[in-house]
């Protein structure tokens, strides 16, 4: 009995050796995602933007992070609409067609159709402003049970705050819009109930291609604007160097909501970090394909937002960078040339 005892020990203790040494050679990530072949994933862009490419190198990030391998642990599809609607439902029809795992949804256009579309297929959104007037749930909590994301809804007040302390008594701002966007119609109703409470009016001119977005940037230019403040759509977004430059060229300041613009010639952005976004969005992700159910987790606004003002650019429209400002925005970063 004794030499059973002793022979059923020394195999327990080899065991453990074996597994104990095999650590090293264990991922983290691997366990994320449920075993057997790997997940099979998509990513669908509406059209080329900077959010739109930073959210998708936050979703990477986030796959990389728990170590997981493309090719090894997923595989990842990535589609393009161009912009164009009829294009974004030949890819919903892949997608139904080709039986992913979950789907990445890069803007507010792309997930409305994918979930109306595809109402059985996970999804994770990000790059989207404002999922409920987008139809995607009655609240963050109260959503539909196929779908999670990220909000990156603008800091509208945040930014009309900076505005009026960069120009005192400023009383005209205007933004070009998209009309068939509703995240953009309902950014440009919240910018101009922020404008409105600051006691500066609104002006907003409608454009459905590029070549109306710099119609309607000079148009605003003629109305007498004191500054562009420029939501971000997809639209607006893909043509920011249009209406950047007519800024320019008639000594309009710009005011946006998108990093990359502050290199382009904007004074000041309110920023949501699109990486982070795009980071959170991957993490929710990870969530869903490790057995969670989509409607389990609620909708979040990404947590990260930048203030920052080009100091080149602000000496260009003779606008003083105030003690006043920096005590209003202690994290205000300042772009030097």
């Amino acid at each position: 009995m004794k030499s059973i005892s002793r022979g059923l020990l020394a195999l327990l203790a080899v065991a453990a050796i074996l597994l104990l040494s095999d650590l090293p050679n264990r991922r983290p990530g691997q366990q994320v995602v449920k075993k057997g072949a790997p997940a099979k994933i998509c990513m669908v862009h509406y059209v080329d933007s900077h959010n739109s490419e930073d959210c998708e190198k936050g979703l990477r990030k986030a796959l990389a992070e728990r170590n997981l391998e493309e090719g090894k642990d997923y595989t990842m599809k990535i589609f393009n609409a161009q912009g164009d609607i009829s294009t974004l439902n030949s890819i919903a029809g892949s997608i139904g067609n080709e039986g992913y795992d979950l789907v990445f949804a890069l803007s507010t256009p792309t997930i409305q159709l994918l979930a109306k579309k595809l109402p059985a297929v996970k999804m994770v959104f990000t790059n989207v402003g404002d999922p409920l007037a987008a139809g995607l749930g009655k609240s963050f909590e109260e959503h539909l049970p196929g779908i999670t994301g990220i909000s990156t809804m603008s800091d509208f007040e945040g930014l009309i705050k900076m505005i009026r302390i960069l120009h005192p008594g400023i009383k005209t701002i205007g933004t070009v819009f998209t009309p068939a966007e509703i995240n953009s119609v309902a950014y440009k109703e919240r910018l101009e109930a922020a404008a409105r409470e600051a006691g500066i009016g609104l002006i907003a001119v409608p454009a459905n291609t590029a070549t109306e977005v710099l119609d309607a940037a000079k148009t605003l230019v003629s109305r007498r604007i004191t500054a562009f403040c420029q939501i971000s759509d997809n639209l607006t977004g893909s043509c920011s160097s249009a209406i950047l430059k007519v800024s320019h060229d008639s000594k309009v300041p710009y005011y946006g909501f998108v990093t990359q613009q502050l290199g382009q010639g904007a004074v000041a952005v309110c920023a949501r970090d699109y990486f982070q976004a795009g980071l959170e969005a991957g993490q929710m992700g990870l969530e869903v394909l490790g057995g969670k159910s989509p409607a389990e987790i609620p909708y979040r606004f990404v947590k990260k937002t930048e203030f920052m003002i080009s100091e080149e650019a602000a000496r260009k429209f003779g606008i003083p960078i105030s003690n006043e400002l920096l005590a209003a925005f202690p994290l205000l970063k300042i772009k030097k040339q």
